[in-house]
């Protein structure tokens, strides 16, 4: 706590030979030990006090009941009741004359009487710097719509792609095979997608064949293919291999993909892509269904791919049990715009959120710098004002023969090392307050962009009603 009143050592800085007070420690403001608000003018107190036999008063620090630690003797310094003549109301001879009635003794109370007419009022400043915190406002939720409820945290995102590989798939489309094109789109799709984003690619009906001898293989199939970073060369080798062989277990392959999405990941999208329906006995629609209703709820949307029009209504239905829809392409380029427009809706959710985010955090951050900066500064020019009208005052003394040489000397030179302390302390505070304010505004842009990125497919969601 500071002290309520301090003895006539602790009063003035490098008295008595003193090697001067030690520099304080910014590090305890960053580290968020600053914790308490800093009193409201009506706390300042006198700036006189009961004389000493000599006429001089003893300065009156400013109360500050709930100072977050002990003041180093530097920062008390500037922890003084403001003179008279301080600031804008310096008038050099009127405190000269001041502290000539004080008739001072020694060169200590010659210095505290300096002190106690141009003393500055920095008690303000100085609680707000010691207190300074850079922390900048929590991000938002996120856009919602309509009574849509409100997004939890977002860990990760995942893209589950299943992928049709029964034998029908090796059909001739307009530009090669169906798997052909299918593959070329996903790879497509794949590469669009932000830095960091996992995706996971399961085929179904590549074991066995299409005849009745090879069903029971190829109806037990489904495999995970691939998983892991998007842009990886993993997945065009792994698109690269799959052979259309056998039948179609759609409800095997989408019950299997809730493992494809991580434990981790707090949102995923699966897509499955076929071209036709069921023919391993499973119920596609109510697989998409739990599947839809697992823990993280991922939506479940279906391509098909050159389906018939008696097929589409049940993978509509199928898409609708898993909180998607169902999308009918016809070809190769068919399923890369499909690709196209989703990419485009996904990035339309969430790109005026992450912008309007980091316009705030921008906005924010230079905020809290030019605070940082402001309140060092004028501690900075305050220290320096009133330490060179303390040693112009000491100088004045000394040319009138109002103190002796040595005692002028050792007055003017109290007054210049009290400046070079208190300036040096104002400036390293002022470093470290802009500093860990920037960081906290860098920490914070990127925690946003990576949060866009990851919001992708909740605001996908949001859309569609999920």
């Amino acid at each position: 706590m500071v002290a309520v009143a301090l003895a006539g050592a602790l009063l003035l800085a490098g008295c008595e030979g003193s090697a001067g007070p030690q520099e304080s420690d910014p590090a305890q403001a960053e580290a968020g030990e600053v914790t308490s608000p800093p009193p409201g003018p009506d706390d300042a107190v006198a700036s006189t006090a009961p004389s000493t036999s000599s006429g001089v008063p003893e300065l009156v620090p400013v109360a500050w009941p709930d100072a977050p630690r002990e003041l180093t003797e530097v920062e008390q310094e500037f922890m003084y009741a403001p003179g008279p003549y301080a600031g804008e109301a310096y008038d050099e001879d009127a405190a000269y004359q001041a502290v000539l009635a004080m008739e001072p003794g020694s060169a200590a109370e010659w210095q505290r009487a300096i002190q106690s007419q141009v003393q500055g009022d920095y008690a303000e400043d100085v609680q707000a710097a010691i207190l300074f915190d850079p922390s900048l406002s929590e991000v938002s939720a996120g856009p919602t719509e309509g009574d849509a409820p409100e997004v939890e945290a977002v860990g990760s995102n995942h893209f589950a792609v299943v992928l049709d590989a029964s034998g029908s798939m090796s059909a001739q489309a307009r530009g090669g095979t169906r798997m052909a094109e299918a593959t070329s789109a996903i790879a497509d799709f794949a590469d669009s997608l932000p830095e960091g984003s996992t995706l996971s690619l399961r085929i179904f009906g590549h074991e066995g064949d299409n005849t009745d001898a090879g069903k029971a293989d190829s109806c037990a199939s489904s495999e995970v293919v691939f998983e892991g970073e998007a842009a990886g060369q993993g997945l065009q080798q792994a698109l690269g291999q799959v052979q259309p062989v056998g039948w179609t277990p759609l409800a095997r392959a989408v019950t299997d993909a809730a493992e494809d999405i991580p434990e981790d990941a707090s949102d995923g999208i699966v897509y499955v892509v076929t071209d036709g329906l069921e023919s391993c006995g499973g119920d596609p629609v109510e697989a998409a269904e739990d599947l839809a209703d697992s823990g993280i709820e991922p939506v479940v949307n279906v391509i098909g791919f050159e389906v018939g029009d008696a097929d589409q209504e049940a993978l509509r239905a199928m898409a609708r049990a898993g909180g998607g829809e169902f999308t009918d392409v016809g070809s190769g380029a068919d399923l890369e715009e499909y690709w196209a427009q989703e990419y485009s809706r996904m990035m339309d959710a969430w790109s005026e959120w992450r912008q309007a985010e980091l316009e705030r955090v921008q906005d924010e951050g230079r905020a809290s710098m030019a605070e940082a900066s402001e309140v060092g500064q004028r501690l900075m020019d305050g220290a320096q004002d009133e330490g060179e009208r303390a040693m112009d005052l000491a100088s004045r003394l000394q040319d009138e023969e109002a103190v002796d040489r040595a005692t002028g000397n050792e007055v003017w030179r109290w007054a210049l090392d009290r400046k070079n302390e208190m300036w040096r302390w104002a400036l390293d505070r002022k470093n470290s307050n802009w500093r860990a304010a920037y960081r906290e505004q860098t920490s914070s842009w990127r925690e946003v962009y990576d949060e866009g990125s990851a919001r992708w497919s909740e605001y996908y969601r949001q859309q569609r009603g999920g």
